[in-house]
């Protein structure tokens, strides 16, 4: 690794640990991700692509696995991640997948944690990649759901809306009251249904996080917050021809 891209990374990760002490911080649900690896050592998170900044924070000094591309701007991300203590097989669903994938169950099955941003690299955003159902199958470990959001917030234009919580903003934290179980060897209609279920309970998560921070609520769960029809529609997308 180029000394010049040691320093950055260094920078980068130290920035993320300052920047975010500066935020108020609500965590909803973090009794059921101790009761879990209470349990069992092995857990697994998933959250969407566009969280991907703070999700660094969130998940800082755990030693959790997470694949990272190998693009350039991949290499740099993994040296972000390693000085926050991750640990990062390089691959994505473009390039790499399968052999990240394999370093990611070897790694989990040894009793580890991990996670994916199962949107990633390039979307479409909201609509998981069958990787997180392989994941979950192969290592048995529980797969635990988890959306964040953030107000005030500079939303960037990209496939997935990344999202940057301004200094001092309110960020919300919620994670699934019960995660998911997969078994292995399912048929491809049965993946294909636990992908669909994957996809509507994170993407209600996400309708959650996103209206209790924007509308100012405070002092309820905001898995409580009921969900309508047309939820998607209340979800950030890429403005077109901006």
């Amino acid at each position: 690794m180029r000394l010049k891209t040691r320093i950055w990374s260094w920078t980068l990760a130290s920035f993320i640990r300052i920047y975010f002490h500066t935020c108020r911080i609500e965590v909803h649900g973090l009794d059921t991700e101790q009761r879990l690896l209470e349990k069992n050592k092995r857990l697994l998170w998933a959250g969407w692509h566009r969280g991907v900044i703070y999700n660094a924070y969130n998940f800082r000094d755990k030693k959790a696995g997470l694949m990272v591309s190998q693009s350039k701007d991949g290499h740099i991300i993994a040296s972000v991640m390693h000085h926050l203590n991750f640990y990062n097989p390089r691959g994505s669903s473009s390039k790499g997948g399968a052999s990240a994938l394999d370093k990611m169950i070897e790694y989990i099955n040894n009793g580890n944690v991990g996670g994916l941003s199962p949107d990633g690299p390039r979307g479409p955003g909201y609509k998981a990649k069958p990787g997180i159902i392989q994941l979950a199958a192969r290592t048995g470990a529980p797969l635990l759901l988890y959306a964040c959001d953030a107000s005030p917030c500079y939303e960037f234009n990209t496939w997935d809306r990344t999202f940057l919580p301004y200094p001092f903003s309110r960020i919300v934290v919620i994670y699934s009251r019960e995660p998911m179980y997969i078994d292995n060897n399912l048929s491809t209609k049965e993946y294909d249904r636990l992908l669909k279920e994957f996809d509507s309970r994170l993407n209600t998560l996400t309708y959650q996080a996103r209206y209790y921070v924007k509308n100012h609520l405070r002092g309820s769960d905001p898995r409580d917050i009921v969900v309508p029809d047309n939820y998607m529609d209340y979800l950030p997308r890429k403005i077109i021809g901006k």
